[in-house]
């Protein structure tokens, strides 16, 4: 059911659409996607598993670039355990001016708004349940569980020990350990707490914030890290039984893992690219720091310095940028004033728009004009 609504979605809007497996990493739909034709070779695999996780944090739905600058659109689908197993991802979309592509391979375009609103109806007809029998990935997790509780020792000592293999595993990227660990930790827990549920879960909250911090000791970003717990903890308790918890605590370790090392430069790209997405879509307006930092959901401080680091220059000297080079094509056209195109391109009044132009290009406004202007 799900693949046919893709398919019909697909062709209704000329977009494609593919199923992102979140265990696989992995297009598992329609084989051919545009990201294996792609020229540009980047870390795609990593770039939509990001966006299926974002997806989950942000209402059901998460729009991303990539670096080529094309847009796509992440949707949840989770399992029968309520885990997130795969992402529908529309795209790739072009969205701005179609001027500002070196390629466009024949995308179809889109308005900020119509992105939006492609977003918002997609998560209404794909979040769902992927309604398919246990994989077997999922079973093999749960025996190991049940082959750990029958090695336990009968001492019935907690393992610090291995809670802080685990801590390391996590702070270090290690994915297949940290599972290992998470595995023997539960079967300890399980067993310590003589099947009691409540307890199971009391214990498991312990769990993810150590686990939590390990991931900021890691290099995972704060206030990211943060939010995520804190929506764990109030899932934490719609859990009924030990498989769907294990299974649960599994996927959130593949997350903080992913977080500290897999999506550190995809994170990086997407909000350098919202950045600059947002600054070109709103240059004739007023822009303050606040404001960007609001559309990008992180601090002020953050993107000041990710955007030196990366752009070499502030976040004013490229937004001032992006009005002197808008600038440059309307004064080609002579029949408007350059007061008109000052007030257009974002500049508080013509005074200042001139001096900031001839500091960037070395000549006035009607300077510019005159050398630049064809002669008929």
């Amino acid at each position: 059911m799900l693949h046919k609504r893709m398919q019909h979605f697909s062709a209704l809007l000329g977009i494609d659409m593919n199923l992102f497996d979140i265990r696989l990493k992995e297009f598992s739909a329609f084989g051919n996607t545009f990201c294996s034709r792609c020229p540009h070779r980047c870390d795609y695999k990593n770039m939509h598993l990001y966006g299926c996780y974002e997806s989950v944090r942000w209402d059901s739905k998460y729009i991303y670039y990539c670096p080529m600058d094309f847009i796509f659109v992440a949707v949840p689908v989770v399992d029968e355990f309520d885990i997130l197993s795969s992402g529908v991802i529309l795209g790739p979309i072009l969205m701005g001016d179609p001027e500002d592509f070196e390629e466009t391979y024949s995308l179809p375009h889109m308005e900020t708004a119509k992105v939006n609103d492609l977003a918002e109806v997609a998560s209404a007809v794909f979040c769902t349940v992927l309604e398919e029998t246990m994989p077997d990935a999922t079973a093999d997790f749960l025996n190991t569980i049940y082959r750990e509780l029958e090695i336990l020792p009968e001492n019935g000592d907690y393992p610090i020990d291995l809670e802080k293999k685990l801590q390391s595993a996590i702070a270090g990227g290690d994915g297949k350990n940290a599972r290992e660990y998470l595995n023997r930790l539960l079967g300890e827990i399980f067993f310590q707490s003589n099947g009691d549920f409540n307890v199971i879960k009391a214990r498991a909250l312990e769990l993810l914030v150590l686990l939590s911090r390990s991931a900021i000791e890691g290099g995972a970003d704060t206030a990211q890290i943060f939010n995520l717990n804190n929506n764990y903890l109030k899932e934490i308790d719609r859990f009924d039984s030990l498989e769907k918890l294990s299974l649960w605590l599994s996927s959130v370790i593949n997350r903080f893992v992913s977080y500290v090392f897999e999506f550190s430069d995809v994170k990086h790209a997407d909000t350098m690219h919202k950045i600059t997405a947002f600054i070109k879509s709103n240059y004739m307006h007023k822009i303050s720091l606040g404001d960007i930092a609001e559309h990008v959901y992180m601090s002020k401080s953050y993107i000041s310095k990710i955007f030196n680091e990366e752009m070499h220059m502030s976040i004013s000297s490229y937004i001032s940028k992006v009005r002197i080079d808008k600038s440059k094509h309307l004064l080609l056209d002579d029949s408007m004033t350059i007061a008109d195109i000052a007030s257009l391109t974002g500049f508080e009044d013509q005074s200042y728009f001139t001096k900031q132009f001839k500091t960037a290009t070395g000549l006035s406004p009607k300077k510019f004009r005159e050398r630049h202007t064809a002669v008929t």
